[in-house]
Formats: structure tokens, C-alpha cells, sequence
């Protein structure tokens, strides 16, 4: 012997069901009202899940009255669907709810500034220079600068960029700004070759200038002659603090024969040795 039992939700139950449901959906809808500016920053994924959970809130809280039914004929792409009752209300949100999705008025957009092209040194310091609708600059800090609040119209733009950071070439750059506003900008620097400029005075045993002597640095690496005055000047690509020999000749003579710790904050004096 068998016993069959036929469940149906109660009127009842499906006031309150309803009712929950239109709480629901009143509810989301205020508060995708309220948050419309931060909503227009959300993710597409997140956007279509609410999308979808929104929908199905406002079509669940029609099917206690009208009754829901779809019907395709037809082969795949020449086929005709008809829908009716909430299903239709299901397709409508989604419809319009994708076609008239929130965008937003600014966006954010970050760089991250690199040393090398090996993305191994990340720059600290320095300012980034920002041609964008007008100038803007902002500080390097761990090989990050951000730019916020900027206009929407940039999207896709080609703008340019001039680090102006120490031991770096100031060369401006074109970027383009990504679509989506989220996708950080990388800038790569060139770094500067290491120079050091060297400035001194050759004189004799008694303190006076000689002019027009040969000053050889480094075994002959290097050359230069002082002038009238006895003054000399060289542009080393080295550090500073650099050690090399030095040898000075006057006549074709040796008259200076020792080694030097170059630096560009103190002047070197080559006193000659009498013949």
C-alpha cells in the first residue's frame, strides 16, 4: 500500500516568500542607488552577479501570480524563443541592466617605474612628470607612483611621461593609458654613465704656476695640458674617489710621478720636482 502526498505552498507561505523577496529587491535596488559611484568601480564579474541576483529577485517575486513558461522552435540560429510571465522580467533586468551598466567618472591609474629593462631595480625617489590633460607630477616611492580621480576620457589615450630622477637620463616617454583603467603603466629608465669632473694647478717647488704641461693619468688613458695659467680639467668616466697614477711632464721631461685619489669637491695641486 502506497501513499501519495501532493505538497503545494500555502497562500500563506507564498506572501511571506514574496514578500521577502520584494524587501530583497527594494533593498538592492536603494542601495546600488546609494553606492551608484562606487558600483560604477566594481568588476564585471561582480557586476553581472548582482545583475543576475537582482533579476532573479524581482521575477521570484512574480511567480506566486503569474506562471513562468518558455518555448524555443526552430533550428539553432533561425530558431524563435517565446517567453512568458517573469521570465520575461528575468531577461528584461538583464538586458537593460548590462546595456545601461554605471560607469564611472574617474579612475586611478598606477606606474611602476623600473630601473633597467630587466624589471630587477625598482626607482625610489625622484618625481614622475605627467602630461595628461594638463601637467601633473608626484613623487617615486619604492617604484610606485599613482595618479587619482583622473577623467574617464583618458581611457585609451597615448600620453607622456619624464622621470626626473638622480643618476637617470630625463627622456620623456609615450605610454598609453589601458581601457580598463586598472592595468598598472610600467617606465623604464636608462640610468646615467658615471662621470666625474676633475679640476687642478701644476706648479713649481716655490709654489708658482706652470703652464703648458702634459698631465697623464692611468698609464696614458688619459690626457690633457694645462694652460697658461697652469690649470688643468678632466671628465672622467669614473667614481668618485677613483685612484690613478698620475705623471706630469713639462719639456718632454718627467717632473710628477705618483698616484692620486680623484674627487670632484676637492682640487688636486701637482707640485713639479726641480730637475
Amino acid at each position: 500500500m502506497s501513499v501519495e502526498t501532493n505538497k503545494t505552498v500555502s497562500p500563506l507561505s507564498w506572501v511571506i516568500i514574496t514578500g521577502l523577496g520584494f524587501v530583497l529587491f527594494v533593498a538592492a535596488a536603494v542601495i546600488l542607488m546609494i553606492f551608484s559611484n562606487k558600483a560604477a568601480n566594481l568588476s564585471p564579474q561582480v557586476y553581472f552577479f548582482l545583475l543576475v541576483f537582482v533579476a532573479l529577485i524581482a521575477s521570484g517575486f512574480l511567480f506566486g501570480a503569474l506562471k513562468a513558461h518558455a518555448k524555443y522552435s526552430g533550428n539553432v540560429n533561425n530558431g524563435t524563443l517565446e517567453l512568458g510571465g517573469p521570465a520575461v522580467i528575468f531577461c528584461l533586468i538583464i538586458y537593460f541592466g548590462l546595456k545601461l551598466s554605471p560607469q564611472a567618472d574617474s579612475f586611478n591609474i598606477k606606474f611602476i617605474v623600473f630601473g633597467d629593462e630587466s624589471k630587477n631595480e625598482l626607482v625610489n625617489g625622484g618625481v614622475l612628470k605627467v602630461l595628461f590633460n594638463k601637467p601633473d607630477s608626484a613623487r617615486i616611492e619604492n617604484g610606485v607612483v599613482t595618479f587619482t580621480e583622473l577623467p574617464t576620457n583618458l581611457l585609451g589615450k597615448t600620453i607622456s611621461v619624464t622621470p626626473a630622477v638622480i643618476g637617470y637620463y630625463r627622456q620623456s616617454q609615450q605610454v598609453t593609458i589601458p581601457i580598463d583603467g586598472r592595468t598598472p603603466i610600467e617606465v623604464h629608465l636608462k640610468k646615467q654613465a658615471e662621470s666625474l669632473t676633475i679640476s687642478g694647478l701644476v706648479v713649481d717647488m716655490q709654489g708658482q704656476p706652470v703652464p703648458n704641461v702634459l698631465i697623464v693619468l692611468a698609464n696614458g688613458l688619459y690626457k690633457t695640458s694645462a694652460d697658461n695659467l697652469g690649470n688643468f680639467r678632466f671628465i672622467l668616466p669614473v667614481k668618485d674617489g677613483t685612484e690613478f697614477p698620475v705623471r706630469v711632464y713639462r719639456e718632454k721631461k718627467l717632473r710628477y710621478n705618483n698616484t692620486q685619489i680623484f674627487s670632484s669637491k676637492i682640487p688636486l695641486t701637482l707640485q713639479l720636482k726641480e730637475l
